[in-house]
């Protein structure tokens, strides 16, 4: 508890210009986003079409379980609702895992989503961390590495993509690595999946249920409905069938419970926003690398995270950006990014252009 007191201090999820323009002195304005990583394109049409009629949601109780969520996770990844639990977002099931299953001490690949370790340390659970390098570009590590920092743990957390690198583990490696360790859990995280290209050749939510495996998953990223909260995780039905006995009922409220079926008639929509973000990548990621004083490393996902070394302070392009309305986010509350690290989440082309204009001109 002592070191959640500490972390509590010094970690912030991102999506919060107000507290560093407060930090900065700078007076409130709108500005635009890049901390958050949610689908550029913004709400799938049918969801604007059919929002009035949504209203009727939120008169009756939801589904206990969050049937509606489960329809979509059936028919877009064929999983059964019994290898299914639904939930308020993937973040209710980060901290529902390790309070069911009490791992004694767990693995987590970092820097990562700051969640894995927090809800591991809630559990009473014992965390070690697995370090990436900028030196070799946060790139996955291999086989052997990995076999060794599994020897003394119960579990592993692994992003994948990760967030906040976009480095995305091979599906291969992790299946390997369950096969090998079959009393070890994998808790692996999704959330951005779908942004990859190929993501059917790559996501485990595709892969036949695995005993030791649990994929938790988000649609609030790729679909742009983080208000809403909804995803859940995927395991066997052994796995599934002890957390939905500790969740607690009606965590999936009306309106998302309505939503998440129409995703299903959303293929247009998904295939834009991959070729979307594949574009914006490529002209992102080429023009950081021609500029003075940062550093992207390469993603699999919707954002890059970057190296700030023209000055030695961070809040020098933060005030430089922030002053001129755009917000990206400050990484370096993640362990191993200390000194400098920044990341970017994509939005429109012309936003995009914007910010790698301000970029140029500090």
């Amino acid at each position: 508890m002592d070191f959640l007191m500490k972390t509590k201090a010094r970690y912030r999820h991102g999506g919060t210009p107000e507290f560093d323009l407060r930090r900065l002195n700078l007076p409130d304005k709108r500005v635009l986003d890049f901390s958050v990583n949610i689908n550029p394109l913004g709400l799938p049409m049918i969801v604007r079409e059919k929002w009035p009629e949504f209203f009727l949601a939120i008169k009756n109780y939801p589904s206990i379980h969050g049937d509606g969520v489960a329809r979509y996770y059936e028919g877009k990844f064929g999983i059964p609702s019994r290898n299914f639990l639904a939930g308020n977002g993937s973040t209710e099931m980060i901290y529902l895992v390790p309070r069911v299953f009490r791992f004694g001490h767990v693995l987590i690949v970092t820097p990562s989503y700051h969640d894995y370790e927090r809800a591991s340390l809630l559990s009473g659970t014992r965390v070690e961390r697995y370090p990436l390098s900028p030196e070799e570009k946060f790139s996955s590590p291999g086989l052997d590495r990995l076999v060794q920092a599994l020897k003394n743990v119960d579990a592993m957390w692994m992003g994948r993509p990760n967030n906040p690198t976009g480095m995305l583990v091979p599906k291969e490696l992790v299946l390997e690595l369950a096969g090998m360790f079959p009393q070890k859990w994998f808790i692996i995280d999704e959330a951005f999946i779908q942004f990859v290209d190929r993501w059917e050749e790559q996501s485990l939510l595709l892969e036949d249920p695995r005993p030791n495996i649990l994929i938790i998953h988000s649609l609030t990223k790729f679909y742009a409905l983080a208000g809403l909260r909804l995803g859940g995780v995927a395991g066997s039905v052994g796995a599934i069938s002890r957390l939905r006995q500790a969740k607690e009922p009606w965590t999936v409220n009306g309106v998302a419970e309505k939503i998440a079926p129409l995703l299903l008639a959303c293929a247009g929509y998904e295939q834009e926003a991959r070729s979307l973000v594949a574009k914006e990548y490529k002209k992102i990621f080429q023009k950081l690398e021609l500029m003075d004083g940062i550093t992207p490393f390469p993603s699999t996902a919707n954002f890059l995270l970057c190296q700030w070394y023209k000055t030695k302070d961070l809040d020098d392009l933060m005030r430089h950006l922030l002053s001129r309305g755009v917000y990206i986010r400050d990484c370096q509350n993640f362990p191993g990014l200390e000194e400098g690290f920044f990341r970017v989440g994509f939005r429109a082309p012309r936003e995009n252009d914007l910010l790698l204009s301000l970029l140029s001109s500090i």
